[in-house]
């Protein structure tokens, strides 16, 4: 049965850190493509920053919106683009699956804590918009009303990676 939440994959950033593009390591937003539809997802967005980025990914291709400046902005003006449930996944979920999507699309609002105990906005389960603070300037404070989602089976699934050594933690 198809699942009607909506996925956005997050894939528009500039990978500085980690000096090479995200959004196709380790298989980059094609695999997750492919663990949401196992997780029979019925839409996912791929959020590819600058429109020239569109051609590097299949399905349905967002490019940021001119009025948007920053992440922040970016993931406002979606959320309020879509009227199904949201789950936000950014592209260097290296570790997430089919199980952890499961998880998460099982739950009403939440913020997933990864295995240090950090919660993880960049993977919110959006449920009911009513509790998105859409004045809020950070993720931390749009998702703040959030409860926490801990799991110590799934935490290494909610973890993401900005830097080459980060890199150890990819399972």
């Amino acid at each position: 049965m198809i699942n009607m939440t909506t996925v956005f994959i997050l894939a528009g950033g500039k990978s500085a850190r980690m000096g090479e593009d995200k959004s196709i390591m380790f298989g980059g937003v094609n695999r997750l493509i492919k663990e949401c539809q196992k997780a029979s997802i019925g839409r996912i967005i791929t959020l590819c920053g600058a429109e020239s980025r569109m051609p590097l990914f299949e399905g349905e291709v967002w490019p940021d919106p001119l009025h948007c400046n920053s992440l922040v902005e970016v993931i406002r003006w979606s959320i309020t683009m879509v009227e199904d449930d949201i789950l936000l996944i950014p592209c260097d979920a290296f570790n997430l699956n089919y199980s952890g999507i499961e998880l998460l699309i099982n739950q009403s609002n939440c913020i997933p804590l990864d295995s240090n105990g950090r919660r993880q906005p960049l993977f919110a389960r959006i449920v009911s918009k009513t509790q998105i603070d859409f004045e809020g300037e950070s993720l931390n404070l749009l998702f703040a009303k959030f409860p926490e989602l801990k799991t110590s089976k799934f935490a290494k699934q909610f973890e993401n990676f900005n830097q080459i050594s980060d890199l150890k933690n990819h399972s």
